[in-house]
This record gives C-alpha cells, structure tokens and sequence, in this order.
C-alpha cells in the first residue's frame, strides 16, 4: 500500500494543483509542504506509540500536547470568553471516572457576522486488545485521525483569509468511541450561544477513497437541511461530487459528532416513533451534517487501519474543497432545515 501510495503522490498532487491551486493562488511548493505536513500529521495520530488514542488512557497526554501546538501554530484563539483550547469533562464508565478533553479553537471572521460555523472530528479511538495475537493496536488512521487533519488543513487555510463570511471554530472531540461524550458535552454546555452556530461540518473517514468514486464525498443526513445544496456547486467546481448518504439505512447522521447538535432532544422514544412507526418526531437542532469518503472498506474499527492506507493528497485536496466553499459563503447565508419524513425541525 505505501508503494502504491507514493507513486500515486505526484499525480495526485497534480490533481490537487490544477483543481484548487489557482482558484487559492497558493504556490506549488506550499501546495506540496501541506500535503507533507498532513501525511507527518496522520503518522504521528496514528502511531503505535499513542496505542490507539483511548479516551483517559497516559497516551492521550501526547495527543493534547500536540494538538495545543497545532492550534498555536495555525493562529487559532480560545473561544470568546474562555482563556484556553481545553474543555475538560469526566464521565463514569463502569465504575471508574474517565477524565476526557475536548480542543476548541476559532477563526475571527473579520466581519459583522457574530455567527460561527463549527468545523471538527473526533480525535480518540478504541485503543488495544491484549487479547489479539499479533497486532493489537487499533490505531484509527481513518477513524478518525483523517478527519482531524482535514479539520487542520481547513483552518489553516482559513485562517490565512483576510476575511471571512462566518466565525470558525474548530473541533477536536474526545470520546467519541464512547458515545459521542464528547460532542454531546459541548451541545450541554455551550461555550458560546448555541444560537450563534449557523452550521457545522464533521468528518468521518475521509482517508480512503475508493477507485470507483475518485475524488467524490458524501454527507450525512443530506434530506434534512440546504447545507447540501449549498456546499455541491463549489464540490463541482473543482471537480469533485459531493454526493447524498449511501448507507442512509445505517442511521450514520445519529452516530456522529453531528448529532447532539443536530438531534439535542432525541430520545430512544423519539427515534422508534419516526423509524418504526414512521411518524415525525419534534426535534430541536442545529443543521450540523458528517461528510466522509469512506465507501463500506473493511478497516472500520480494525487493527490494519493504519497510516499506509490514507491517501494523504486526496485528503488535503478534500480539506481545500471545503475551506473555498466556506470561504465562498455569503455573509447573508442561512442555513435551515427542510420539510422531510422523519423529523419537525427547529432551531435552538
């Protein structure tokens, strides 16, 4: 895999090049140290050494370390009203206290707007099994250190815009693999009006591309609000597709770091109502979506999701994709929800 992904490194760098390079004016050779950064990015989060980035685990100390350097470096500042990138929170899992983190920065829009978009991934994994024989780390390259990167390519990228239509802020969610805690905390205990977030994209597994969908993605849940249409026709300009949910009967839109914001008062009582009796259910939420390029490859949750699977200039050119389309945004843009099946949406 490694071999194959280097001697596919030039032409798909070229890809990224001629599909974003001009539109962006970035130089070749900061082009091609992006794509060196990211690739050094997903090594070190996907490293034996941080033994698979369990939520509590002494590893994850490394991880918070790194992930402060990276927001400093990028120029990204606490939230308003906060002093520090670390939200901390706890939770009991069977029997014991679990210390977990979440890392959130913003990007000063440099405008009137006071409203932000929230741009993240979760940054945990489920850690090892002893009981394998062999390998018995999982370390989570796609799931979800992919999705972390790209959060990072965006925001450098934004963050080097003079201005921008909407306030950023940039997510690094903790327990995830746990029930979406760490999400879910946040949604809880706002850092900043709820009512201010006009949207937010999350990610998940966009390392893997397959040969059949070449430069195309995916988003969850993408009946349910205008972010799809919004976000499509900039995804074609540069010669991507973005594309509706294919695995729309696995419920992905409920399973990621989207749902406590777009979902807040789901209950179970709820769900069986829309998806066993077919009637809609009142939801409170924000239009928060995933977007992932993963297309049903067997290393979800699986010791060989390792660095040498990620396609490391697919990813970058990805993340490029969408800084420009949020970059593109009008500043008057809503983002609301739409009449669907399943759910009677309203705005926090």
């Amino acid at each position: 895999m490694k071999s194959v992904l280097v001697s596919s490194l030039a032409v798909l760098l070229g890809l990224v090049l001629s599909n974003t390079s001009s539109a962006n004016n970035v130089p070749q050779a900061t082009e091609q140290a992006r794509v060196e950064r990211a690739q050094e990015w997903i090594n070190f989060l996907a490293s034996d050494e941080l033994k698979g980035r369990k939520t509590g685990t002494p590893e994850m100390k490394q991880v918070h370390a790194w992930l402060d350097q990276r927001f400093k470096a990028i120029g990204l500042k606490p939230l308003p009203e906060t002093d520090s990138y670390r939200q901390e929170f706890s939770f009991d899992r069977k029997g014991t206290s679990i210390d977990a983190v979440n890392y959130l920065g913003f990007i000063d829009c440099q405008c009137d707007n006071d409203k932000f978009i929230m741009i993240g991934a979760h940054y945990d994994h489920v850690g090892q099994n002893p009981e394998l024989e062999g390998d018995i780390t999982f370390n989570g390259a796609d799931d979800d250190a992919s999705g972390v990167v790209a959060s990072l390519v965006i925001a450098e990228l934004l963050a080097k815009q003079e201005s921008l239509p909407f306030n950023i802020i940039i997510a690094a969610w903790d327990a995830e693999e746990m029930g979406l805690l760490g999400s879910k905390h946040f949604a809880e205990n706002p850092l900043i009006p709820l009512e201010q977030i006009e949207t937010g994209i999350m990610f998940e597994l966009v390392g893997t591309p397959v040969e059949e969908h070449p430069q195309s993605a995916w988003m969850t849940g993408n009946q349910y609000s205008n972010l799809f249409a919004l976000l499509q026709d900039d995804f074609s300009k540069a010669g991507w597709s973005l594309d509706a949910d294919p695995f729309a009967q696995m419920g992905l839109f409920m399973r990621s770091d989207n749902a406590p914001f777009a979902l807040m008062d789901l209950t179970q009582q709820k769900a069986e109502q829309v998806f066993k009796h077919g009637q809609q259910a009142d939801i409170t939420g924000i239009p928060m979506h995933a977007i992932s390029v993963w297309r049903g490859q067997d290393h979800y949750h699986q010791v060989h999701d390792e660095a040498d699977i990620i396609d490391v200039p697919n990813l970058v050119a990805l993340s490029e994709v969408i800084a420009a389309a949020v970059a593109n945004l009008p500043a008057d843009t809503k983002v609301v929800w739409k009449e669907n099946p399943h759910f009677k949406f309203s705005r926090p």
